[in-house]
């Protein structure tokens, strides 16, 4: 009998120890995997690797924590536009517009602000689609591009500005001739030359001036404006002699003389 209850203490004690000695491990191990330092640089770098991967999601959320917890601040400030790039990427453009703009805010300066700037107007830039929907891309990427241009001279970008500002004029022009020759069918004849005046004012030498002159012509022959008439549909012959519409245009012009010197503008 006084085996046994030594038996049972020298038991019980083992299995006390144990426990003792498995809860201070584990609080151990835990312990020191708390207190593991955070290391922004390898976070960051294993963030552009899946990024490159195309596991954006994932490497935007290793970027916010790069954001968050970089006391250095050495590789936070990038994550900031890599966070941009992870959206851009996903073709979430308003999202990145809201992360680049964000950065240019708190640093209108840093090295990597031109990018910032470069890649809001890419945000718009990339939904022009066709010319009846995209005015309102095609207007803010211009303004963008201009911005780029204006606040950074000496970016890298400055070749590919060059032509995407041509292109956004483009869509820009030929929406001023898609709604003006709207009016135009719909034979509400001042404004359709409202539009096409505005659009060779403001986008000249667009690849459609000469369909826009030869309708402003046209447009102000419907409206009764024989001066202003012969005045356009002349300056389509004088710059684009060897066209169709110019053919057209002379034989508008020759038809005036066939009509009464009294013709009134409406």
């Amino acid at each position: 009998m006084k085996h046994e209850k030594i038996f049972r203490y020298t038991k019980n004690c083992l299995l006390l120890g144990l426990a003792l000695f498995l809860f201070t491990g584990c609080s151990f191990f835990r312990e020191a995997i708390k207190e593991k330092p955070f290391n922004a640089e390898e976070s960051f770098q294993e963030a552009n690797k899946l990024m490159k991967d195309g596991f954006n999601k994932k490497a935007r959320e290793i970027f916010e924590t790069v954001l968050a917890q970089d006391a250095s601040r050495k590789y936070s400030t990038l994550a900031k536009v890599r966070i941009g790039d992870t959206y851009f990427e996903d073709e979430l453009y308003d999202e990145a517009i809201v992360e680049y703009e964000g950065f240019l805010d708190i640093h209108p300066y840093h090295k990597y602000a031109p990018y910032a700037q470069y890649k809001i107007a890419m945000s718009y830039f990339n939904r022009i689609k066709t010319v009846d929907v995209s005015y309102s891309w095609a207007r803010k990427a211009l303004d963008e591009f201009k911005k780029l241009r204006e606040d950074y001279p000496r970016n890298p970008y400055m070749d590919a500005i060059d032509s995407r500002i041509r292109t956004c004029k483009r869509y820009l022009a030929e929406y001023e001739f898609y709604v003006g020759n709207f009016y135009f069918k719909k034979k509400a004849y001042q404004a359709a030359a409202q539009r096409f005046d505005g659009m060779l004012l403001k986008y000249p030498n667009s690849r459609i001036e000469s369909e826009a002159l030869y309708y402003l012509g046209l447009s102000y022959k419907n409206i009764g404006d024989k001066e202003k008439a012969i005045v356009t549909l002349s300056a389509l012959i004088d710059k684009f002699p060897a066209t169709r519409l110019s053919a057209e245009a002379k034989g508008i012009i020759d038809s005036f003389n066939n009509m009464p010197d009294t013709i009134e503008k409406k």
